[in-house]
């Protein structure tokens, strides 16, 4: 079983569930949540249902790494998608989102290789695009970062390390 996560996985999860943090989250972006997709939930219900998703979700993403080792139709390429629709490319930026449907959580990678990818980060996401919203943008500029780390370093052979 993977031991410990990618330190940019990890500060997802301890954030999302993390009731103060979330609290200060939903307050700052109180609009965002009384958008009518999210029906109405309280603050008090986003939190409780962020730290379910969460959970949940960190328990699906930890599996199917694990899976991915020895089976080829459960691995973390069926959880991770495209984040834009149509775009499929070399070091693709790619979003897995949060079990419970709709999810507004996001964890952003570049995907390197068939189950390989290296989380830039994650996010609440309650807007529908990424480019209006202050987080969502840095996620984006974390994603572009990261990705033009990987190819600058194509050449100097990157070691990619698992942990147990």
């Amino acid at each position: 079983m993977i031991q410990k996560l990618n330190t940019n996985l990890q500060k997802c999860f301890e954030l999302w569930n993390d009731p103060v943090y979330l609290r200060e989250f939903f307050e700052h972006h109180q609009e965002d949540l009384d958008n009518v997709f999210w029906n109405g939930i309280t603050i008090d219900e986003a939190i409780i249902q962020t730290r379910e998703d969460a959970k949940l979700f960190e328990q699906e993403l930890l599996e199917i790494a694990e899976l991915g080792k020895t089976e080829k139709l459960e691995t973390l390429s069926t959880l991770f998608e495209p984040l834009s629709t149509g775009v499929i490319e070399d070091y693709e930026k790619d979003k897995a989102k949060g079990i419970i449907r709709p999810s507004w959580l996001r964890i952003y990678a570049i995907r390197v290789d068939v189950n390989l990818f290296v989380v830039s980060g994650g996010a609440i996401k309650l807007t529908p695009t990424m480019n209006k919203t202050d987080h969502l943008i840095l996620e984006l500029d974390k994603l572009e970062i990261t990705k033009q780390y990987l190819l600058d370093e194509e050449n100097d052979q990157l070691d990619f390390v698992e942990s147990y």
